[in-house]
């Protein structure tokens, strides 16, 4: 990067379902200081489409990390190759920011953040819903004191998560929605708390249908022994957007039948043969890659268009001394002595736009990102308490946690 330049250039690694939703949010946030100069992906059409929008297409990473025009990489491959291409990113100096789960182990979390910090780059952990204009209030509205100590956190999420396309294979690799979805929740309860978890204590729900985990119930306990609870449910039954006027994860209105439909395609699906089966997921999936058919409209995903309501990644209560809050649809409702009252919460471009412009004021100006790599392996940590937790019916004590 050129001293005093202030317009970034972007890499994406990985042109898939990920990649598609990149794009798409970039290209909606016209002042948005960062252009996409360049992707890659194994897909021969979709590097070439890549480099008629762009002007650069690469099938693999390393040739995208090896072009001088590059500043950063947005890492939206598959989960298990997230190391693999965090290490050529850092070998040729380009700053990370790198989709949830960071990685598929603690060891290879800490290996990334190794690289990173030997190779003098800025990582950052893609955990984009507690970029949520409404979450930011309320862990501003903690942080104050204006609504008193911190007393509990509770979060509830219930979905179709299990049964959108995807392989079974990917599933499997993320334990269901644990590591998956997971990250999301964790770092949301963790930025109101504070950061450090105590402990986790959980068990998992098993989805019938796919054969997979489908969720998981799990009590978090900070060190300052404030609780937190989170309950996610991806097994296309209960959908938490009823309780929410249908407002969906990106802030759109979601079809009240989405959750039926997904789970009754499912239930016919895993009747097929494997073969049939993994041919009709993988046509799933390819229509929402970059360069298929519907690319970025998948499962309710946010449009390029203004959303109409604030992003719901679940219902999140926060309880403290003086009053209770949770999401509205359109900013929080406020509990206390004088009743429920709504706090109208500006609109904000969160997601992956609020993450590229944390890696930018880190670049730019020289802030240390909240979300670096060490918040993310912390929230990394948690989901594995989880599974840890689930398998052996204990507690199970986090070490690796970092303070907000």
């Amino acid at each position: 990067m050129a001293a005093g330049q202030n317009h970034l250039r972007l890499g994406i690694i990985g042109l898939g379902q990920a990649g598609a939703m990149i794009i798409d949010e970039v290209r909606a946030a016209h002042d948005l200081p960062w252009t996409i100069a360049a992707g890659a992906d194994p897909r021969e059409h979709a590097a070439r489409r890549c480099a008629e929008e762009f002007g650069a297409g690469y099938r693999d990473a390393e040739e995208l990390c090896r072009s001088a025009d590059i500043d950063a990489v947005y890492i939206a491959s598959p989960s298990g190759m997230h190391l693999d291409h965090a290490l050529i990113a850092a070998a040729h100096g380009k700053h990370i920011i790198c989709e949830k789960p960071l990685t598929l182990s603690l060891d290879d979390a800490d290996t990334m953040i190794a690289a990173a910090e030997k190779a003098g780059i800025v990582l950052l952990a893609g955990h984009t819903h507690s970029f949520d204009a409404p979450i930011v209030t309320m862990t501003e509205l903690v942080r104050s004191g204006e609504v008193g100590a911190l007393r509990a956190i509770n979060g509830w999420n219930f979905n179709e998560f299990n049964h959108r396309p995807r392989l079974m294979s990917e599933l499997e690799a993320t334990r269901g929605p644990v590591l998956n979805q997971g990250p999301h929740h964790v770092d949301i309860v963790r930025q109101i708390g504070g950061g450090k978890v105590r402990s986790v204590r959980a068990t998992t729900i098993p989805d019938g249908v796919t054969g997979h985990i489908g969720g998981y119930v799990a009590y978090l306990e900070f060190e300052n022994r404030v609780p937190a609870t989170l309950v996610y449910d991806g097994r296309s039954l209960f959908d938490t957007a009823e309780l929410f006027g249908w407002v969906g994860e990106g802030g759109n209105l979601r079809d009240p039948h989405s959750n039926e439909r997904n789970r009754r395609s499912f239930v016919e699906l895993m009747g097929a043969p494997d073969r049939d089966r993994d041919a009709r997921l993988e046509r799933g999936k390819e229509s929402g890659r970059y360069g298929g058919a519907t690319a970025g409209q998948l499962h309710n995903a946010p449009s390029r268009g203004e959303r109409p309501h604030q992003p719901f990644f679940g219902l999140i209560v926060v309880s403290c001394e003086n009053a209770t809050m949770r999401q509205s649809a359109d900013g929080l409702y406020l509990y206390d002595e004088n009743g429920r009252r709504e706090i109208a919460v500006p609109k904000a471009r969160g997601g992956r736009v609020a993450e590229l412009r944390e890696l930018h004021e880190a670049l730019t100006q020289g802030r240390k990102p909240f979300h670096d790599g060490r918040w993310g392996l912390a929230t990394l940590e948690v989901c594995f308490g989880i599974l840890e937790s689930a398998a052996t019916g204990r507690d199970v004590m986090m070490t690796r946690q970092v303070a907000d």
